[in-house]
């Protein structure tokens, strides 16, 4: 389902919103669950692209 919003919108409502912050830890347990972006290109590009803006970088690494 997000992948096929994603093929028309950058972000999951059409632009960065507090709903791509929300969903973004739901969907960096991929890999623990066993699970690959692969299949799925335009939530892979989503991902990579919240994943490497600034305030996730700093927000992931607090439980550490």
């Amino acid at each position: 389902m997000l992948d096929t919003q994603l093929a028309t919108n950058e972000c999951i409502c059409g632009e960065y919103s507090i709903v791509d912050i929300a969903t973004f830890p739901w969907v960096a347990g991929y890999s623990f669950q066993g699970l690959t972006l692969d299949n799925h290109p335009h939530l892979k590009r989503w991902f990579e692209s919240i994943q490497a803006r600034p305030v996730i970088i700093k927000g992931m690494a607090v439980p550490a």
